[in-house]
């Protein structure tokens, strides 16, 4: 396996060391404000200063994202914890307190005890998350699912390892201008739908499509419905 470090965000070489430039210096791109790093096999190598796309992914595939959970910060052990808390009395706040904590015969707090303290901003892996739809224009990424961090926080994608949700159509290394990722039929991989520069997934339901659409059989239907109601109104009369 092989390591490869992706940067993100253009910024000012003046704020950074002599050491952390040369690492931009050497690839011949600008100097990034954030840097992440992947594992991948021998022949997924990217060139030096390649640029990625979103189209590194396919439509319809499987991802995992890696990042920040959401920063709580110091909290008390019902809410960092989910403990159910002790019955109320009176005005006392001592039913949202921990309690005892089980120290007798050795006087000490054991390590790992579910106590208040910081809460979140821990790193979270949440596999299995489908991409649904890709602008190809503004390169964003919208995927099914919920994803790690709050609003404004980095995440880290990669191929999904699950055996049952592994892509089988990869893009090796990456992809570019010159790739036309297509099937041994002719046919775009994931069969993508692409419309204003943008690619959907075709399960998608679009606004601008039609939510209800009308056949000859629904007409058919329709007027025996009808005569029924009809002839029930004889009936009653």
């Amino acid at each position: 396996m092989w390591k490869v470090t992706v940067g993100a965000i253009d910024t000012d070489a003046n704020e950074y060391h002599r050491l952390y430039r040369r690492l931009f210096q050497d690839a011949g791109v600008p100097v990034k404000k954030e840097l992440a790093s992947f594992l991948v096999s021998p022949d997924a190598l990217p060139a030096l200063g390649q640029r990625l796309d979103v189209r590194h992914f396919n439509v319809g595939q499987y991802i995992t994202a890696t990042g920040k959970t959401i920063d709580w910060g110091f909290q008390g052990a019902m809410h960092r914890w989910g403990f159910r808390g002790q019955p109320e009395k009176g005005t006392t706040k001592s039913h949202r307190r921990v309690g005892s904590i089980g120290s007798v015969g050795d006087a000490r707090v054991w390590p790992g005890k579910r106590l208040p303290g910081h809460m979140g901003y821990e790193w979270r892996m949440v596999p299995g998350i489908q991409i649904v739809r890709m602008n190809l224009d503004k390169q964003v990424i919208y995927v099914k699912g919920n994803v790690p961090g709050d609003v404004g926080e980095k995440l880290l994608l990669k191929d999904c390892l699950q055996a049952e949700r592994h892509p089988k159509e990869l893009f090796v290394p990456t992809w570019n201008s010159t790739i036309i990722p297509t099937t041994e039929e002719g046919e775009p991989i994931n069969n993508p739908v692409f419309k204003y520069n943008e690619a959907f997934i075709p399960t998608l339901f679009r606004f601008d499509s039609p939510s209800i659409v009308f056949t000859e059989e629904h007409g058919k239907k329709g007027s025996a419905r009808d005569k029924t109601k009809a002839k029930i109104a004889k009936v009653k009369k």
